[in-house]
């Protein structure tokens, strides 16, 4: 009896480690995509509103970017915690390709109905990168058709029963992948923010969290240390006009890596808010990039200037701070509207 009890207090502090995860990782999302603090720039903006503007774009470059490789650690980590026989795998796998085709069908729609045209037929679109949507860009689903690829990946690397053979495809994996991308730097070149070469380093990094996790966590202060300095790496670099990629970079594996770590170990108490943030992560993804385009269009067509400021003494725009409350709350609603409808699986 007390072993049951210690085995369910441990699940239950899993779950809030990774609801808390899950929360921090679509707060990025939103705070990259919607970038609710913008200012506005110019010869005579003040020096301390320029390292304010400095800082800002430091935190959406170099933080708000880990919010996918976390939610690929989380959900692989979670495959491979559960043993997955080829019964879940299959289970698994259908369901992210009906989650995922159901999103891609209202991506193109959703186009077709703003734009009166066409949607391409190109294997971008396919993988879910596309369609663009007017002055928000393309589409976000290329992050579940690249899960379903890593799923499937991970299904076959668990295949293998040598743990010296998983250990060296482990290494090779990690060292190629830090490799390259260090590689990309030097010739000046990046990679699109949609291609699998940016998260295959994931698998091994998921499957070390979920058979080694303790020893791996030990490391989460060298962790810091590594994201601290790729991060200058990557401001120093960047002030040079390099063209850095959205993911292939060490920074935003060992920033995934630092928060996965630090969050995990944190003593998270039950949160009700957390929780539902959590649980919805699927919707506010899906629908977050739809308001935006629709409110972006408005204000386009009311001819209002996006350059209007909240308060001149610090150049704050108030087009982002509006778009970013209706926008969510937006997202919200859309959310409640499918759990009412019965399409709870496809936001949750």
């Amino acid at each position: 009896m007390n072993n049951n009890k210690l085995i369910q207090s441990v699940n239950t502090e899993r779950d809030k480690s990774l609801d808390a995860l899950k929360a921090i990782s679509i707060i990025f999302v939103l705070f990259w995509h919607l970038q609710p603090i913008k200012f506005v720039i110019s010869t005579n903006t003040h020096v301390l509103i320029n390292i304010a503007d400095q800082i800002v774009k430091n935190f959406e470059l170099q933080l708000s970017l880990t919010a996918v490789p976390i939610f690929y650690i989380v959900s692989l980590y979670l495959y491979f915690q559960k043993k997955p026989s080829i019964k879940y795998f299959q289970k698994r796998i259908l369901n992210l390709i009906k989650i995922f085709v159901f999103w891609q069908v209202i991506q193109n729609i959703f186009f077709v109905l703003v734009t009166k045209q066409a949607p391409p037929l190109c294997w971008d679109n396919i993988m879910g990168a596309k369609p663009d949507l007017p002055l928000v860009g393309g589409s976000v689903f290329y992050f579940l058709f690249d899960l379903i690829i890593l799923i499937i990946i991970a299904f076959i690397y668990q295949l293998i029963n040598s743990d010296t053979a998983k250990k060296l495809i482990n290494f090779v994996i990690i060292v190629f992948s830090i490799a390259y991308f260090e590689f990309l730097y030097i010739q000046k070149l990046n990679l699109p923010h949609y291609d699998l070469r940016n998260f295959i380093i994931y698998i091994p990094i998921a499957f070390a969290f979920a058979n080694y996790k303790n020893q791996i966590i030990k490391f989460k202060f060298i962790f810091l240390l590594l994201y601290i300095l790729f991060s200058i790496h990557d401001i120093y670099l960047r002030a040079d006009d390099y063209p850095l990629s959205i993911y292939a970079r060490i920074s935003i594996v060992c920033g995934a890596l630092t928060i996965f770590c630090f969050t995990y170990t944190s003593k998270i108490k039950g949160n009700s808010l957390l929780q539902t943030i959590a649980k919805y992560t699927l919707g506010l993804f899906a629908f977050h990039k739809y308001w935006q385009c629709l409110f972006l269009l408005l204000i386009k067509s009311l001819g209002l200037d996006n350059s209007n400021i909240l308060f001149s003494e610090i150049n704050l725009n108030i087009v982002y701070i509006i778009q970013a409350i209706i926008v969510i709350l937006e997202t919200i609603f859309s959310i409640y509207l499918f759990k009412l409808v019965g399409l709870s699986k496809f936001v949750s």
